[in-house]
């Protein structure tokens, strides 16, 4: 009786360090069997780290990433995704609405896009927007006066939907005042890492660099480069400019003249002027 509870005992020892060992392997190459990822809200430095290592291991057939609302953040966080995704073959579905950096960078880069009966795609500035050289050459101005480390700028419009491009610059920030955000962090020297940017650059470099990389993107996808910001040129430069509205939007046609042709609509249809947004956004038609 003894013996077979010690045959019994030994046994359950056995299944229980087997599946403990299970667990940790599984934990381990938990990215490889990620085959979605959800994304809802801002995109920062730390959205890019935390889901890179599934972008990049996942061996799922399917793998799709989900915009369920993000209203934008980071550009060269979103961009730095977007490059992941369209390199590892990622599908994108936007349920409810991706806007700024996430229509500029996250929506174009699926090999599938899949758009939401309701869902909002609404773009208001990006790289090569007019201003953003000078917004650039004002950063650096006052890092050198007022050695500020860092501010952020806002491609579009004042107090509308945030599209951030932080520049950040290596003066001692010793003022009050001076704005210092998760400066140097692990996550935003990986980003700049992965995009090739000196941490040390100035923010024009930066912005060069930005440039650099999302032309590089878009030629990669076959995507005309003025997507994010065709609605701020020519005859739409003054609504743009009147301030009224948080950005603009394409219809499908435009946006595959752009060069996007790889649209699914997930219930056949799609119909942006039914989104809660779409009293905020002007449409804009790419000849």
């Amino acid at each position: 009786m003894k013996t077979s509870l010690k045959v019994v005992g030994a046994l359950i020892s056995v299944v229980v360090v087997f599946l403990a060992w299970s667990y940790v392997r599984y934990l381990k190459n938990e990215a490889v069997y990620c085959n979605t990822i959800t994304l809802t809200g801002e995109i920062s430095p730390e959205t890019f780290v935390k889901v890179r290592e599934c972008l990049v291991r996942s061996e799922a057939p399917k793998k799709t990433f989900v915009v369920t609302g993000s209203q934008g953040g980071d550009n060269f966080s979103a961009l730095a995704l977007g490059i992941l995704i369209h390199r590892h073959k990622w599908d994108v579905e936007i349920v409810d609405y991706c806007l700024s950096a996430c229509a500029s960078f996250i929506f174009p880069a699926g090999k599938t896009i899949y758009l939401d009966r309701q869902s909002m795609l609404l773009f208001h500035g990006g790289p090569h927007q007019e201003n953003l050289l000078e917004q650039a050459k004002t950063a650096d101005q006052r890092s050198s006066m007022d050695r500020a480390r860092s501010e952020f700028v806002t491609l579009g419009q004042e107090d509308k939907v945030e599209a951030r491009t932080e520049f950040v610059t290596h003066a001692q920030a010793d003022k009050e005042n001076a704005f210092v955000p998760a400066f140097k962090t692990p996550a935003f020297l990986e980003v700049r890492k992965f995009l090739s940017i000196r941490d040390d650059s100035t923010a024009v470099d930066q912005i060069g660099a930005l440039r650099k990389a999302a032309d590089q993107f878009y030629e990669e996808l076959g995507i005309n480069p003025v997507l994010p910001i065709y609605g701020q040129l020519g005859a739409y430069e003054s609504i743009y400019k009147s301030y009224k509205h948080e950005g603009f939007i394409y219809r499908l046609d435009s946006l595959r003249r752009f060069g996007i042709g790889h649209i699914e609509l997930k219930e056949g249809e799609w119909h942006p002027e039914r989104n809660p947004l779409y009293p905020k956004v002007y449409e804009v038609t790419y000849p």
